[in-house]
Order: C-alpha cells, then structure tokens, then sequence
C-alpha cells in the first residue's frame, strides 16, 4: 500500500511562513460545541489527560460549564442504556454505507444535504444525534424543548441549521472516545500535533485505533435502530483521510469525493475558524498555530486519500467538482446516482428541484465571498497544496 513519507511531517509542523490575521472574539462565551455532548466520565479523562493544554485562568468558565453538561448527558445516558441497551447493543449495520468525503470547506455538507432528501434509501445522524450521542434514541421526542437554543444558520455560511439536518457522525464518536479524534484540536489548537495520528490511525497505538472502531460502531447502531436499519449517509471530512480503515470496517462501502479550488477552501476554512473557533477553544492558540492546522490538515487528508482511493472497488467511488455541483446540482446528483448504481433518482429529482426552489437558488448554489488572500499567504497556499491543484486542475 502506498504510505507518505515520514520524511514530510517535520516539515508540515513549522511554522507557516505567512499568517492569516484572525480576531479573537467571546472568549468568555460558554458555549462548546465540539464537546457539548461528552458524558462525565469521557470528560474527565479528557481533563486529566489534557489539563496542562488548558489555560484555566482564561476558560474556566467554559470547563466549569462543560462540566455540568457532561453531567446532565451520563443521566441521560443512564435513561437511554436502561431503554434502549439491549436493542443497540446488537443491532445490525447496513453494510455497505455512503461516505461523503473531502476537505472542510469543500462542499460536503451542501452534497449531503442534497443526498439526505432521499429518505427512504438513507439514513442519517441528524445534529441532536452528534450532540446528544449517549441519549438521543429517546431524548428525541423531547427535541422541541431545545429548539430555541439552535440557530437557523450555520455561522460560517449560509447552510440552514435545525435540530433535524444532516450532522457529521465524528462530533458524535469524538466525545463518545474522549477526545480519540482530530477533530479534537478545535478545544486544543495548541497541542494539535498529538492528534494527527488519529486522522488514519496508521500511526496510532492501536489501544486508540480499536476505541475509535468501538466507539464508531456504537454510535452507527445506534443510528441504525434510530432509522430501522437503511443504508447510513454519512459525512465527516476527517474520513477522507481514513478510506484505508473504513474500507477493513466495511468492504462494500462506497465514496463520493468533493474538490475544489483550494484559494477558496483556505479563505473558506481560515473564515469559519474565525468565526466558529473562538467558541471551541480551550487554549487560545497564535494566528500562525491556527494557519498551520488549516495547511497541515488538508495535506494530511489528500495525502491519505490520494494514497488510499486505488484500494476502493471499481465502481464504488465517484469524485465531483464543487463547482458543477453548485451550477447544475440536479445534473450532478444524476450523474453520482448513475456512476454509484444508486437507486430511486426519480424520487429524489423533484425534492431536489423543490429544496433549491425554496432556497431561490433553482440554478445554482449561493456560496460565501471571502475577502482577497494577501500575496505572500496566496503562494504559500499554491505551494502547500500544489499537488491537489495539478490533479484536478486548479493551476
């Protein structure tokens, strides 16, 4: 199997020539999105583990806050364990699920929405199933109670947000395995080298790689009984970079890979961590540490991808243009169904003319506009990230 070269991680872990300025904001906001659903437990290791990363003069408002929260999820867990146990403990998963892969900012979560209209081929982790991953098999039905607390958008783009959207399952399998994820330098930016492992887990000790798998499967049969057992829509960006592991978890799954232009997926990414971060952090982290993130994960992820996507059957993996996406989105999901032999896009076709319909954007998808790189931030990204521009032509 083709590996990276271990020579290149050092050089990834410098700093970036360059920086984007980002502006700190509420920082004494207790809101974390990224563990609001771990349980006491999950979250105490992860502050003993992690306490030197914390800067507890600055956050610990946040950690107090957070500490409640777990609190309140392990007694709704204990609910869900006493109701549900028995049935998700050994519930069946579909085995052939549908991921939808590719860098942050890339488009995934507008190709998942459009694929999650077509509810009766999929399943999929709805946002109260990320936050409430220990109880929402019955905490569901309460759901319009915290209907208030979730806002109507997303804050770093236009993409509607409810309790009931489509939501990536690694939020959920992140606090579910303390933090056993990349998604976790989002609370701690400054210690972020010590999860790359967790994007593959090639490298990983292999205690960390079977929590993840533990933890996964869970949260999948849950999701699973939730759903009555259809084929699972998931979408994480981080899988992009694990098609190797997915594909030993389930042979039969297949892939849609979404690029493109990388100038606009480094403005798009630095934009949402400056607008969605501050409310992660638990260590407040440089402009250069948070710039390098932004660099090194999407060179982590095409690395492993590029790596990987030959061991994927023929058949099973299609790869789609943000941009013809957001031209001819019917015409692209089309082409998807056909390439994957997927079945029912007569059903969907309408309810995909109806979603864009409402939106008023019946021939194209309205994205973000983003203020111009600065020259010197613009070469390092065409530097860093030269490889994927040439294979899909983004010179």
């Amino acid at each position: 199997m083709p590996r990276r070269a271990a020579s290149r991680s050092p050089a990834r872990s410098r700093a970036p020539a360059a920086t984007y300025p980002f502006t700190p904001k509420l920082e004494w906001s207790f809101e974390n999105n990224v563990l609001s659903g771990i349980c006491l437990f999950a979250w105490v290791e992860l502050v003993v583990t992690r306490r030197r990363s914390i800067e507890w003069w600055r956050y610990w408002q946040r950690v107090l806050f957070i500490t409640f929260l777990a609190s309140f999820n392990s007694c709704l867990a204990i609910v869900e364990y006493l109701l549900h146990g028995r049935r998700y403990a050994s519930y069946p998963i579909h085995p052939r699920p549908l991921f939808v892969l590719g860098h942050p900012r890339t488009g995934t979560t507008l190709l998942h929405t459009l694929l999650s209209l077509h509810d009766e081929e999929f399943g999929i982790c709805t946002t109260l199933c990320a936050g409430f991953p220990s109880a929402f098999l019955w905490f569901e039905r309460f759901k319009g109670l915290l209907a208030g607390m979730v806002s109507e958008t997303r804050p770093m783009d236009n993409m509607g947000l409810s309790l009931d959207t489509p939501q990536e399952d690694e939020l959920a399998v992140n606090v579910l395995s303390a933090g056993t994820s990349p998604y976790m330098p989002l609370a701690f930016m400054t210690a972020e080298p010590s999860f790359r492992p967790y994007f593959s887990f090639k490298a990983a000790p292999a205690a960390a790689r079977e929590r993840w798998v533990r933890c996964f499967r869970y949260f999948l049969r849950k999701v699973s009984l939730r759903c009555g057992g259809k084929r699972l829509l998931l979408k994480s960006p981080v899988h992009t970079g694990r098609v190797a592991l997915l594909l030993q978890l389930f042979p039969d799954a297949q892939f849609v890979y979404v690029h493109r232009d990388p100038l606009t997926v480094f403005a798009s990414a630095c934009h949402m961590a400056d607008t969605t971060y501050w409310y992660t952090y638990l260590a407040r982290p440089t402009d250069a540490q948070v710039t390098a993130f932004i660099l090194d994960q999407f060179v982590t992820l095409w690395d492993e991808y590029k790596a990987d996507r030959a061991l994927v059957p023929k058949g099973n993996l299609h790869e789609v243009a943000y941009a013809d996406l957001a031209a001819d989105p019917v015409g692209e999901v089309r082409r998807l169904y056909a390439a994957l032999g997927l079945p029912g896009f007569n059903t969907l076709r309408p309810r995909l003319a109806a979603h864009f319909g409402a939106r008023g954007a019946a021939h194209g998808y309205k994205t973000n506009r983003f203020k111009p790189l600065a020259p010197e931030l613009e070469a390092l990204v065409r530097e860093r990230w030269a490889d994927f521009a040439a294979e899909y032509g983004y010179e």
